[in-house]
């Protein structure tokens, strides 16, 4: 970090401050010039308007209401003058002494409205570390935080309507030789694309999740699709909208599910396991199955290959 740019946070802070004495002291002088005055009933009615605009919400009109209610005071205290004068130039004392007060007011405003921003810009900032904090990057889908404290409030809704909970637990198949053969956008283009294709397969009450880097959680109350199921609706999306090479990517992932019934005792962390457990034997058993098969077309292919002659 260089030495300018250590100092510039150093420079914003003295400068604020400096802004808060100044108008804090213009504000105390136009409120103490008003004291001097002999409404006392004014004062303190302006005295509790200004702590109202300094202090109070972040809505507009409370700003403006209190500049109103300023402007027609002493608008009102002008009439008076006019009408019974008191003395030579009395009237314009109290005309100084109402510039005086509403550009304290005006100081006013400025410095809450300055608060105002600077809680705003915090929120905000808040507000992008939460969503950062629960949220993938990448496919915006939550995250294992944030399928947490979907999960959690999904069980909870399902156990007090007598539902079931199901989880789906996804898979994708060969990413691994997708970002080793094409580079890791082309194993983005893939994450992507079956993120999307999980949120078009289920329903708005699901909550569909990014597990790790190649895995994906689908949580949701009933029973839901099975996993063959949704095998399908995303390898089908997949062929359709990724432009991954299919020599090096089949759209393939493998899914495994589970549901908890109202009467089960568990938790998200329950089903989840018993998802990836059926996941992970499924996956085994179509790879053993679909060696089988490849096995099973080679000796075949080797039997119907004709006898090569003696002198061949």
């Amino acid at each position: 970090m260089s030495r300018d740019s250590a100092r510039a946070p150093a420079t914003s802070v003295r400068e604020a401050l400096s802004f808060d004495l100044a108008a804090g002291t213009l504000s105390v002088a136009g409120i103490a010039l008003l004291a001097l005055t002999r409404d006392p009933g004014w004062t303190a009615l302006l005295l509790v308007a200004s702590i109202a605009t300094v202090f109070g919400g972040v809505r507009s009109w409370v700003p403006v209401g209190v500049m109103a209610l300023a402007a027609t005071g002493f608008a009102l205290v002008l009439a008076r003058e006019v009408v019974f004068p008191a003395a030579p130039l009395h009237g314009v004392v109290w005309v100084a002494h109402g510039v005086a007060l509403l550009a304290s007011f005006a100081l006013a405003v400025a410095i809450r409205r300055r608060f105002g921003r600077e809680r705003g810009e915090t929120e905000r900032a808040l507000a992008f570390a939460h969503d950062v904090a629960v949220h993938d990057p990448l496919t915006g889908l939550p995250n294992r935080r944030g399928l947490a404290l979907l999960g959690a409030q999904i069980l909870e809704s399902a156990h007090r309507r007598g539902d079931a909970v199901y989880c789906v637990f996804i898979d994708i198949d060969g990413l691994a030789g997708v970002n080793a053969q094409l580079g890791h956008s082309a194993g983005d283009d893939v994450l992507l694309t079956v993120a999307e294709g999980l949120r078009r397969s289920t329903r708005a009450t699901d909550a569909v999740a990014r597990w790790g880097d190649d895995e994906f959680v689908v949580v949701g109350p009933g029973t839901g699709l099975a996993p063959l199921e949704m095998e399908r609706r995303i390898r089908a999306h997949c062929l359709e909208h990724s432009s991954v090479d299919r020599n090096t990517w089949q759209a393939r992932v493998s899914a495994g599910g589970s549901v908890l019934e109202p009467w089960d005792e568990g938790s998200i962390e329950t089903i989840l396991r018993l998802a990836d457990r059926e996941m992970r034997l499924r996956r085994a058993l179509r790879r053993k199955s679909e060696a089988t098969a490849s096995g099973s077309a080679r000796v075949e292919n080797e039997r119907r290959r004709p006898p090569r002659g003696l002198g061949g």
